[in-house]
């Protein structure tokens, strides 16, 4: 159905005001997405990059791209505000359009309509510091988007389409408009080291720093039945394991990694570092006291720390301490 013939969303018959508002954690967006309720639309159905190696590009919620227009999106803004007496927005687009987003702009600018909106984008070059303030003058207050692995490398081989520089860029200009930032990080990633997990947890702790990002979250990478990865796993150097009986729903599928990085210890490293990035603390410190010692046996090449005196069992980064300050230049 084309995204124009839809018709618009209703709330018509919830009792609204009755239900309670619950945080689970002390996440920045986490606390947007479940303390209190938005209206929830759409700028355009589907992904218009849809190429994400680890995403389901080949079902039609992200591989077929509809975007009806600027038109259809106000229509359906003053109808859910007539609705539910509500002026806040949720965009639940899998990307809003940055052509989109700027034309949402205008027309709430020019028509004189006061929302307060966020959504889901992806960390594009032309997101400029004049669109980005152009954003916030209509309304937008926060954009949450994924910045993966923060490698290179990791991001050229999931054909994520960015490199760690534009993300820096693209994200210090919505936070210099004023517009919270949430950088959805992914870990365990095929082919990914150690030393790539520990780099890229430099880099993060970095952007923070920076005053790029504030909020993030870190996701164990899964590989699924629809994905480029799950399609085709010979070309991302994993192997699939044989589907086990699906009573449901035929979606995760388990996987061998040659490289055989322990994600599992490393993971709650990772979680530990990024709670305490999000308070504004430990952003000095060497992203290896975020590990805890490996057990015996599980450890390799493991030496001493010299300020703690603890096993340190990760590597030490290979990443410029200073290089998020210089890609900004």
């Amino acid at each position: 159905i084309p995204q124009r013939d839809t018709g618009i969303p209703t709330y018509d018959g919830l009792p609204l005001g009755q239900y309670v508002s619950v945080m689970e954690m002390l996440n920045p967006m986490h606390r947007f997405w479940s303390d209190g309720r938005w209206n929830k639309i759409t700028l355009a159905h589907g992904c218009y990059w849809k190429k994400c190696a680890f995403c389901d590009v080949s079902l039609d919620y992200i591989g077929r791209y509809d975007r009806p227009g600027e038109d259809i999106a106000m229509q359906r803004i003053r109808a859910l505000i007539a609705e539910t007496d509500e002026t806040g927005f949720h965009l639940v687009d899998e990307a809003a359009p940055p052509a989109g987003m700027r034309a949402l702009a205008k027309r709430l600018i020019d028509e004189k309509l006061s929302i307060t909106w966020w959504g889901n984008i992806r960390f594009e070059k032309a997101f400029t510091p004049e669109l980005c303030r152009l954003l916030a003058a209509a309304g937008c207050v926060a954009v949450s988007g994924g910045l993966e692995v923060a490698s290179d490398r990791l991001l050229e081989l999931m054909q994520k389409g960015v490199t760690v520089e534009q993300v820096a860029r693209v994200t210090r200009a919505f936070s210099d408009a004023g517009i919270m930032v949430h950088a959805y990080l992914m870990y365990g990633f095929p082919t990914e080291t150690a030393q790539d997990t520990i780099d890229a947890l430099e880099r993060v702790r970095q952007l923070f720093a920076a005053g790029c990002i504030q909020s993030a979250y870190w996701h164990r990478f899964a590989a699924t039945a629809h994905s480029p990865i799950g399609l085709h796993p010979e070309e991302y150097g994993i192997t699939l394991r044989p589907p086990r009986t699906v009573t449901f729903a035929h979606n995760d599928i388990e996987f061998d990694d040659p490289v055989g990085t322990d994600h599992d210890f490393l993971g709650s490293g990772l979680r530990k570092a990024l709670y305490n990035y999000m308070l504004g603390l430990g952003l000095d410190a060497d992203v290896r006291e975020w590990f805890e010692p490996r057990p015996e046996g599980r450890r390799r090449g493991a030496r001493r720390h010299g300020r703690r005196g603890s096993l340190l069992s990760v590597p030490a980064t290979t990443v410029p301490p200073d290089l998020i300050e210089r890609l900004l230049g």
